[in-house]
């Protein structure tokens, strides 16, 4: 009776520490729906505007139309961007920023097209 006892205090511990251990790692979550939220919008216009300022490549931002989000020290977006290149085609392309709420920064991690 009471190895079992034992044994049931244990894995009851590891439920209640595992979930809190990987939550601290920063696990990203899905935007819903990123087309209705006025905020991803405008991060994916500006991860454009800001590949644009590097690229020379004249994209022009049409929406993001998917993405995730991830908790650390600021928030880090991975969105997936509907763009049109200069001859007017349209192209998806990932952008990774991070923006820091506290400072009031972005920071463009990457801009590519979408695989």
């Amino acid at each position: 009776m009471k190895t079992s006892s034992l044994l049931l205090v244990v894995v009851a511990a590891i439920a209640v520490v595992c979930p809190i251990a990987t939550s601290a790692q920063g696990s990203g979550y899905p935007i819903g729906d990123p087309m209705n939220e006025p905020h991803v919008q405008e991060l994916g216009a500006w991860a454009v505007a800001e590949h644009v300022k590097q690229a020379h490549d004249g994209l022009k931002f049409n929406k993001v139309v998917s993405g995730d989000e991830q908790s650390d020290a600021g928030v880090k977006y991975h969105l997936v961007i509907e763009a049109l290149n200069s001859g007017g085609k349209q192209g998806k392309y990932e952008a990774v920023l991070v923006e820091e709420v506290r400072s009031n920064t972005r920071t463009l991690i990457s801009f590519s097209p979408a695989k």
